[in-house]
């Protein structure tokens, strides 16, 4: 009896070929005494190998680098070649491990690692679409939304827009309401680019009030101290109206506006 150097069997002296694997008895002894017994082992049958087999001089298996990475069958451990579907020893199917590869996040588009839940970007769950950010602010109060980093330069840039326009309307007849459509407008618009609604009032707080304050000191600049002083008399400061309106632009171009606003923007700076 001799024993079957790929699945262990024992089989009968006269028999070529093993009936359980089939593998050759007689190449299997005949290059036994060649092979060092440190030698690798074929990772279809099993026969031993020394360095320069680039073939298995067993079953003709193509012999991979060692570094290539291998894959080892789950229930016997045997080292299987690429491309193998079974274990050549135990008969067990393979499950290829699949690779990792990077996500994309569906709000913004980033690549995301592998293993990553949050994307760095924008604070979207990739695998939910929910966006963590968001979900953040909305539990924040009304103070801890504000930032004032993200208000003053807005808030500058509306003011200035909104004493041009008053001046304008102020030359052309309008009188007070020049300071009326000034506010709605610049707040209006400017208010589209705060980041909540919170940052918004305020904006629109600090715009019509320093706005209501200049309203006599631009009349007087435009007409002299008599008509300011004749104005004054006649109809009055509109600083609690001017604040009021201020702040209701701010909030509504910010909740309702946003969108359209910066898509007409867009579309400008295209045309340039």
């Amino acid at each position: 009896m001799v024993k079957c150097r790929n699945c262990g069997l024992d089989v009968a002296d006269d028999l070529e070929n093993c009936p359980n694997c089939g593998s050759n008895l007689l190449k299997s002894e005949e290059i036994k005494e060649d092979i060092p017994d440190n030698s690798a082992k074929c990772p279809n049958c099993g026969a031993d190998l020394n360095e320069n087999h680039s073939f298995c001089p067993s079953c003709g298996t193509k012999i991979e680098s060692e570094e290539k990475e291998s894959r080892t069958c789950e229930n016997c451990g045997s080292t299987l070649p690429e491309n193998t579907l079974f274990c050549s020893i135990c008969g067990t199917k393979v499950k290829d491990t699949p690779k990792a590869t990077k996500k994309i996040c569906p709000n913004c588009g980033v690549e995301v690692d592998p293993g990553t839940t949050f994307c760095p970007e924008c604070g979207t769950n990739v695998f939910t679409g929910a966006n963590n950010k968001q979900e953040l602010v909305s539990t924040q109060s009304f103070a801890e939304k504000i930032n004032l980093n993200n208000i003053i330069k807005p808030s500058i840039i509306a003011l200035v827009v909104a004493l041009i326009l008053s001046f304008i309307g102020l030359l052309i007849g309008f009188s007070w309401f020049s300071f009326i459509i000034a506010i709605i407008l610049s707040a209006g618009f400017f208010g589209a680019a705060m980041d909540n609604e919170a940052n918004a009032i305020v904006f629109g707080l600090i715009v019509g009030l320093i706005l209501g304050l200049l309203e006599t000191p631009l009349v007087e600049f435009t007409y002299g101290a008599f008509v300011a002083g004749f104005y004054e008399g006649f109809f009055g400061g509109h600083l609690l109206l001017i604040v009021i309106l201020g702040v209701i632009m701010a909030y509504v171009s910010n909740m309702y506006l946003k969108e359209s606003i910066r898509g007409a923007t867009d579309n400008f700076k295209g045309m340039l």
